[in-house]
């Protein structure tokens, strides 16, 4: 990506939510329900090694970050690319929780898959960043 309309072409258009679990908000992206599946269908009664990474890009003004999930026991991997400058909510929910959630997007059901973060500090050092980017 060369310009910020290129990285604001690239940003996840299905947004996030939040949900409250055992007291602590816990943000999930929302995916489409085929993406979906697959999780479910090549991770579900296994064991999983997933990692999770955040990369930031910013101009000064726009902050980006690029989240990495990794799942590699069941070869997949996803990038879900966000605009910081909208979601900063996602980032500090996330640092907090230490937990990242996926689910459909067009769902009746309530099916979050759920990610225990590996790094949590590195989640809490991500969202001071991105906040200094940001004022």
């Amino acid at each position: 990506m060369n310009s910020l309309e290129d990285f604001l072409a690239n940003v996840h258009k299905l947004g996030f939510s939040v949900i409250d679990y055992n007291g602590i908000k816990v943000p999930y992206l929302l995916v489409e329900n085929v993406q979906f599946e697959n999780i479910m269908s090549k991770s579900y009664g296994k064991p999983n090694l997933i990692d999770t990474n955040l990369n930031i890009y910013d101009d000064g003004r726009h902050v980006f970050v690029n989240l990495n999930i990794n799942f590699f026991n069941a070869d997949l991997e996803f990038d879900f690319l966000l605009y910081a400058n909208e979601t900063i909510d996602f980032f500090r929910f996330l640092s907090t929780a230490g937990m990242l959630g996926i689910a459909p997007h067009e769902s009746k059901s309530s099916n979050i898959f759920f990610v225990q973060l590996p790094k949590k500090d590195q989640a809490e050092k991500a969202f001071e960043l991105i906040k200094s980017k940001l004022n």
